[in-house]
């Protein structure tokens, strides 16, 4: 059963599934990703990755084509039944961060990837520690986890709103989506807006706005919770081509971390 910030998070992630493709954007996030992920990969025998919040599922699959065992996971299950759909034979289960031994077997995985906000949308910081603490169980010795979310200390600090503008349009084509992200700093927490705006084939135009709760978390909390939950040679960076971390002036954190051997 899904409780509290959980639930929040994923009745946030329904009622955002039309838009999700659009929302992450897959081909620049991917073409970013990919080759950091694969460094650092035994080169040796079979490798195997966890895709903790795999969602549609488009990492999953790319990881799979270039020879990696792959499962992807997810707690919205909207999410898995489209990755499934889309992709036809790749591993994904409906399960939670805080599950992850559900989907994969403890000291498993070479690598274990949470990106996308994933780790702070919706979430508490004890539903943070207890997903740390799956992800550090289903890594093999040795393995490395890679986090990535927004910036949180620039967002607070410096009141940061909006995010870059995406455009898409819905799967028969027809009709346009604009999607912007707000971030909504109001002395306490962090509230994260997605403001659709849908024009239909008629030319008219329509706004929702969908919101969650993220859970305020900056580089200086993260860092001591990846120690007390075990793992060590932690890492970070600005982007996927290991751009040094400035708190006030970079956009996303990046994070390495690895299971010791």
């Amino acid at each position: 059963m899904v409780r509290g910030t959980m639930a929040a998070e994923v009745r946030f992630l329904q009622a955002i599934a039309p838009y999700y493709d659009v929302w992450m954007d897959w081909d620049r996030r991917l073409a970013e990703e990919i080759p950091f992920l694969e460094r650092g990969l035994p080169t040796r025998g079979p490798v195997s990755i966890l895709d903790a919040a795999c969602g549609t599922g488009h990492r999953v699959r790319v990881l799979a084509d270039r020879g990696y065992e792959v499962i992807g996971a997810d707690g919205e299950s909207t999410l898995v039944d489209r990755a499934r759909e889309l992709h036809g034979g790749i591993e994904v289960y409906p399960v939670s961060l805080a599950e992850l031994t559900r989907a994969a077997k403890p000291g498993s995985m070479n690598l274990v990837v949470c990106g996308g906000n994933a780790a702070v949308l919706g979430r508490s910081r004890a539903e943070l520690e207890q997903a740390l603490s799956r992800m550090f169980d289903v890594l093999a010795p040795g393995g490395r986890l890679v986090m990535e979310m927004d910036n949180l200390a620039k967002v607070v600090r410096r009141k940061l709103r909006f995010l870059p503008l995406r455009r898409g349009r819905p799967a028969n084509g027809e009709g346009e989506w604009l999607l912007l992200g707000e971030y909504e700093w109001n002395g306490t927490g962090i509230l994260y807006h997605l403001l659709v705006l849908q024009r239909d084939s008629g030319g008219e135009w329509t706004m929702n706005v969908h919101s969650s709760e993220v859970l305020s978390l900056e580089h200086s909390d993260l860092v001591p919770m990846l120690r007390e939950t075990g793992f060590n040679d932690i890492r970070l960076y600005s982007d996927y081509a290991d751009g040094e971390f400035l708190p006030l002036e970079s956009d996303r954190l990046i994070v390495t971390a690895r299971r010791p051997e």
